[in-house]
């Protein structure tokens, strides 16, 4: 369980809470750490970067401040490391430090008690890697009587070939990495497939999971000390995404969030059936890839509330267990490429596609290197260092 950290929390000289005024984002990866630094940085607080090669493409981003060359892997030394990041914090009056994904997350769960900067609430080691990877989480929900598809690991792709032709596995199945974020890696394989899909298999080991008929439901939550504070309910196919409440859900993730008495981000999949059976998939625990559409809603995860503060009219607050909660009104929003097919059939963007088409044009540059496919089908190396250039921090 997470033992509480005194220097997660940020008072004013009047011994008032306030929120940070300069962050260091740890980022290892892209694409969802840029959504964490928008997040960041709609806070009012000047985001810099320790990033290693591929997340250094987010200087290219008017919300940078600033970067420093970090490398993740080999996963360095805890007492090196905490000496790197509190130079570079004393250096740029740094208020606190924010990891971005999962690898950020863990390399601050091994160093934050040799850290005086504050860190950003996150789980402990041993809850982090508890529930982190698929495999892992499986196993979590087996011990705790938690509904979850049953399912079991195999060592390569000619094992999983073998067991199709052995009539070893039931289809339809599902197919999975153990420890890539997002839908990455994620297949469904019946009679008709099973075969031709299992030989492009390219990661190992392969959790093969029994397939559950349903509905795809996410949940993110931040929690204190065990409980929820915030939270949002929604799915997300073809980039457009609904928000609605899903009770039972809900309870199982307060109830996971309560028993290991949670601090930080985590992010819930499940599966919902027809007669709203509930089924959990996965956790991650860690800020997630779609925190900038539950931040345009009204819930960001990226800062602390302060009594009081200030509401989206996006949000409400809902009585909890524990105490009020922060959640999203029942809605819709679309991403860009979401809202363009909508537009193309006639219809017309509602107020809160409106407002995510604004939160992305707000960094043009960055805005239009997505939409023409940086980092995805085309990459450059001299225009990345032209713009890297000049967001380098000393």
């Amino acid at each position: 369980m997470n033992a509480p950290f005194p220097h997660d929390r940020l008072v004013s000289a009047a011994g008032t809470p306030r929120q940070p005024r300069n962050i260091l984002m740890l980022a290892q990866s892209f694409q969802a750490p840029y959504r964490v630094m928008r997040c960041a940085a709609a806070t009012g607080a000047k985001v810099f970067l320790f990033c290693n090669d591929e997340a250094r493409s987010l200087a290219l981003s008017r919300f940078c401040a600033g970067y420093r060359d970090f490398s993740f892997e080999p996963e360095p030394a805890p007492d090196a490391a905490a000496a790197e990041i509190e130079s570079f914090c004393r250096a740029h009056k740094i208020d606190m430090i924010l990891p971005a994904d999962a690898i950020a997350t863990r390399l601050l769960a091994r160093t934050r008690h040799l850290l005086t900067t504050p860190v950003f609430p996150i789980p402990d080691l041993a809850t982090f890697d508890q529930l982190v990877t698929k495999d892992r989480f499986m196993e979590f929900c087996r011990a705790n009587d938690i509904r979850h598809p049953e399912g079991h690991i195999l060592a390569s792709r000619d094992a999983l070939i073998a067991a199709i032709r052995n009539g070893c596995i039931k289809l339809p199945a599902i197919l999975k990495p153990i420890n890539r974020w997002g839908s990455v890696g994620v297949v469904k394989i019946d009679e008709s497939n099973a075969l031709e899909i299992a030989a492009k298999i390219d990661y190992a080991p392969i959790l093969v999971q029994d397939f559950i008929d349903g509905e795809d439901r996410s949940i993110s939550i931040f929690a204190r000390k065990g409980a929820v504070t915030k939270q949002v309910t929604y799915c997300y196919p073809n980039n457009e995404f609904t928000f609605q409440r899903e009770p039972e859900l809900a309870r199982i993730v307060g109830e996971i969030a309560a028993n290991l008495k949670l601090d930080g981000v985590y992010n819930f999949d499940a599966r919902i059936e027809a007669d709203g059976t509930v089924w959990l998939i996965e956790c991650n625990p860690r800020f997630f890839f779609t925190m900038d559409a539950a931040m345009v809603s009204g819930a960001n995860f990226a800062k602390i509330e302060i009594a009081d503060g200030a509401r989206s009219h996006f949000s409400r607050v809902e009585a909890g267990p524990d105490g009020p909660i922060i959640t999203v009104a029942d809605g819709q929003l679309r991403q860009p490429e979401a809202l363009l097919k909508r537009l193309l059939r006639g219809r017309l963007p509602n107020r809160m596609d409106r407002k995510m088409l604004a939160h992305w044009l707000r960094d043009p540059v960055y805005f239009l290197l997505a939409v023409a496919g940086y980092k995805r089908r085309w990459n450059s190396a001299a225009l990345e260092g032209l713009f890297i250039a000049r967001k380098r921090a000393a």
